[in-house]
């Protein structure tokens, strides 16, 4: 919810924030998100890092950035989805957040362009193809699920297989 404050409260990239401040960022948008990223690292762990961890060594990795996405969006009033995209032919996934309002994810990747959102169909096929695409790499799997901090957990909501028809998606209706 804005509040009216002037554009000089507004948390800049170079600013050092932590959760708290992001919670508390008057008007908070997908985009305003993202630029807060610009200048963090990438940096691979092999597990997801608290987002304490992320926001104070200001590095990490697509994990990292889409589920604390998913969220400090979902808390704003945003409708979010993580969604894990398996890359054909590597061992590499990648995890974006999705943002239904915008029709666009926000992808790691980007953080550091103007536009910093990228456009995208909602469903997970959709979603798939336009992140792999962005690899130069085809997909074989993309599955939505949910994360806890609280637990460390990620529970599977739905897996959409490359090679099965694309009318038995299982988010076929949902996302039309």
């Amino acid at each position: 919810m804005w509040l009216g404050l002037p554009d000089a409260l507004a948390l800049k990239p170079t600013d050092p924030f932590g959760m708290s401040d992001l919670e508390n960022e008057p008007n908070l948008t997908p985009g305003h998100f993202a630029d807060l990223f610009e200048d963090f690292a990438f940096e691979y762990f092999p597990y997801v890092q608290s987002p304490d961890n992320f926001l104070r060594n200001r590095s990490g990795n697509c994990k990292d950035y889409a589920l604390l996405g998913d969220y400090i969006l979902s808390r704003g009033g945003y409708k979010t989805r993580l969604i894990r995209v398996e890359l054909a032919g590597t061992d590499i996934s990648h995890v974006i957040c999705y943002v239904t309002e915008k029709k666009a994810y926000l992808d790691y990747n980007s953080r550091q362009y103007f536009f910093n959102l990228e456009r995208s169909g909602p469903s997970i096929r959709e979603i798939a193809t336009e992140v792999a695409d962005s690899f130069g790499k085809n997909w074989t799997s993309a599955t939505e699920y949910t994360y806890s901090y609280k637990d460390n957990r990620a529970q599977p909501v739905r897996t959409v297989v490359k090679t099965d028809p694309p009318d038995h998606d299982p988010d076929r209706i949902s996302s039309r």
